[in-house]
């Protein structure tokens, strides 16, 4: 989750990219009531990101996501330190400011109950323009969409099969035109996030929920 300091310091931030037209907004979704489906999802996002399932989110999950995708793309090590430093970025807003980010260990239990503790808050103003830097970290050459190759390396990064990209990146992609723009993806997470509905096509955002 982002911490009070992070979530405002995302609301005042200037973005360079046009305003975000969503068909839903975050506002628009009822208050969570952290039921089993939605501890469901976040569950299954948390141990996506527990590259090495020890358990804890670690600076370490996030180094090795990162050195899973720069492989999948064959990427340079220039590239590579780019990607390393895009996810270490992500780390440190999921931990708390007053925590140390190279030590900390975030149990899944506790991410749960943080995110719950501020999902109905002024996280609602500050996830956009978080997802928006999210979304660039995605789109690794910089033009604007995710690609099929893009997205299934960020599958790749988090160990989730990629047999499961194609459908996800079809759910994204409500268009069709073979590309997820940014407000398709943000729409998606945001669906995801904030949704409690078990029939919902965003409940696959990081492959099938776990049992």
């Amino acid at each position: 989750m982002m911490s009070k300091h992070l979530i405002q310091g995302v609301l005042s931030r200037r973005f360079t990219q046009k305003a975000i037209s969503l068909k839903r907004t975050p506002h628009d979704y009822p208050r969570v009531t952290g039921s089993e489906h939605w501890k469901r999802k976040i569950r299954t996002f948390f141990r996506a990101n527990d590259v090495d399932s020890d358990r804890y989110l670690t600076k370490h999950d996030f180094e090795m996501t990162a050195h899973r995708i720069a492989d999948y793309m064959k990427f340079n090590d220039k590239m590579t330190k780019e990607i390393i430093k895009i996810r270490l970025n992500a780390w440190k807003a999921i931990v708390q400011e007053e925590n140390d980010a190279e030590n900390s260990k975030l149990s899944e239990d506790v991410y749960l109950s943080n995110l719950l503790a501020v999902v109905n808050t002024d996280f609602r103003e500050a996830i956009v323009g978080f997802l928006s830097v999210d979304f660039d970290s995605l789109d690794l050459d910089g033009d604007g969409f995710i690609s099929p190759k893009e997205h299934e390396a960020f599958f790749s990064g988090f160990g989730i099969p990629i047999k499961h990209s194609a459908e996800t990146f079809k759910m994204f992609d409500t268009d069709g035109d073979g590309l997820i723009t940014r407000e398709e993806f943000i729409q998606g997470v945001v669906e995801f996030t904030f949704s409690e509905d078990e029939n919902s096509p965003y409940n696959c955002l990081f492959g099938p929920l776990i049992d």
